[in-house]
């Protein structure tokens, strides 16, 4: 029995050391997640195996992420990509299959809070690495560039940190807002602030310029109280601010000019960003020639793309993914992995009306983040962003349909969501 509780506590540590890895290191993260399962295995007993599948199923996130999980093993018996490739795909994706042991690892608010400081640890340190980039070398930034104007991106590449940071900006203002510290809200106000300049200012990453205008937009209109008189307000302080960010930030600019100008001359004789995008819905539009249910099997993107774009350079960029999860999930599964995609994000989306304005307002904030990210990215597929996607989902999610117990009083609602408690 002794054994069994030093396992189970080892293995939320070891969660919680996760969330400290993930925003900097995949390997490290990647470990830190085998020891977890690892040590979660070895604690659990032969009676604890019904309960644990009983409040896993009680969890609304739990079902869509198990049938994705699901049809993504049933769809590699009608794909035309060769064994090896589908068992890559298989431990891109195993994180759905795990969601549930992290969930169960995390039932307790405590240990909630220490994953969510974790997290903020790891974007802080990022945030302040950010900054101090512009004047000064640091060794482990992965850009070199000092000055304004260029890009300082720190760990990965600037998409999963533009995504990261504009998740960290919500959450710094939700913090701020239950502060009971009027020093301590200042902090973390000040902390959205720079986290929003170091996405406009000191990166070049467009998806990040969406996800931070859009997901604040919403938390903004959210944390208070979607009365019509915030939302109008909210809205055109949100035009007036977007339009002074974009005349002063010279970054903007060059990046949306650069995407329009990419969008009008897309074609297949060279690759741009914007423009490898097009060209792969216009592979993907020609290869569908009905609408299909189950799709073209999983793992299969990569082998058709590499027979339709014949140019190296091209194919180089746009054959690994297509740069959008939608359209991976639609043309490898089907109409029915889209449908299962959508649920996964509609758990979250129904579950954020069960809570406050504040942590509603940060879950909504997360599924625009989300959406937007796998608009423009195959974020479920890219390891660093399916870590962020499936671990904050997890802590989002844990407390959900679990028994409710009134808080304390003079302590925050206990609903197990972020707190500076």
């Amino acid at each position: 029995m002794n054994f069994r509780f030093f396992a189970r506590n080892a293995a939320i540590y070891s969660l919680v050391l996760v969330y400290v890895a993930f925003p900097m290191s995949v390997a490290l993260a990647n470990s830190l997640l085998f020891l977890t399962l690892l040590l979660w295995l070895l604690s659990m007993k032969a009676e604890d195996w019904r309960p644990f599948f009983m409040q896993a199923w009680r969890n609304p996130v739990v079902r869509p992420a198990l049938a994705l999980t699901v049809l993504i093993m049933v769809a590699a018996f009608w794909s035309p990509a060769p064994w090896g490739d589908i068992a890559g795909y298989f431990k891109k994706y195993v994180k759905f299959l795990v969601l549930p042991v992290f969930i169960s690892l995390l039932v307790q608010r405590e240990h909630r809070s220490h994953c969510w400081w974790a997290f903020g640890l790891a974007m802080l340190f990022t945030l302040v690495s950010t900054w101090l980039n512009v004047w000064f070398d640091v060794p482990w930034s992965r850009t070199e560039n000092q000055g304004f104007g260029v890009d300082h991106t720190v760990f990965k590449d600037h998409i999963s940190q533009g995504i990261m940071m504009a998740f960290f900006v919500c959450l710094s203002a939700h913090w701020a807002y239950k502060s009971v510290s009027r020093w301590l809200a200042a902090f973390w106000w000040m902390v959205a602030i720079l986290g929003s300049v170091s996405i406009l200012f000191l990166s070049q990453g467009r998806t990040g310029y969406l996800s931070v205008v859009f997901s604040a937009l919403i938390f903004a209109m959210v944390a208070m109280g979607g009365r019509l008189k915030a939302l109008l307000g909210t809205v055109t302080v949100a035009a007036v601010l977007l339009v002074l960010v974009y005349a002063v930030s010279p970054q903007f600019q060059q990046r949306s000019a650069l995407a329009l100008n990419e969008a009008r001359t897309s074609s297949l004789k060279s690759v741009t960003s914007v423009g490898a995008r097009i060209e792969v819905w216009r592979f993907m539009a020609r290869s569908s020639k009905t609408t299909t249910l189950l799709g073209e099997g999983t793992a299969s993107y990569p082998v058709l793309a590499k027979s339709y774009f014949e140019d190296p350079e091209f194919c180089a960029v746009v054959c690994p993914h297509p740069h959008n999860q939608f359209l991976l999930f639609y043309f490898e599964l089907g109409l029915l992995g889209l449908l299962l995609f959508f649920w996964l994000i509609l758990s979250i989306v129904r579950q954020a009306m069960v809570y406050q304005s504040t942590h509603r307002a940060l879950m909504l904030a997360f599924v625009v983040i989300m959406v937007i990210s796998n608009m423009t990215h195959s974020s479920l597929w890219l390891s660093t962003e399916s870590h962020f996607f499936i671990l904050v989902t997890t802590l989002l999610m844990a407390s959900a349909r679990l028994p409710r117990t009134a808080p304390a009083k003079g302590t925050p609602q206990a609903d197990g969501i972020a707190s500076t408690s």
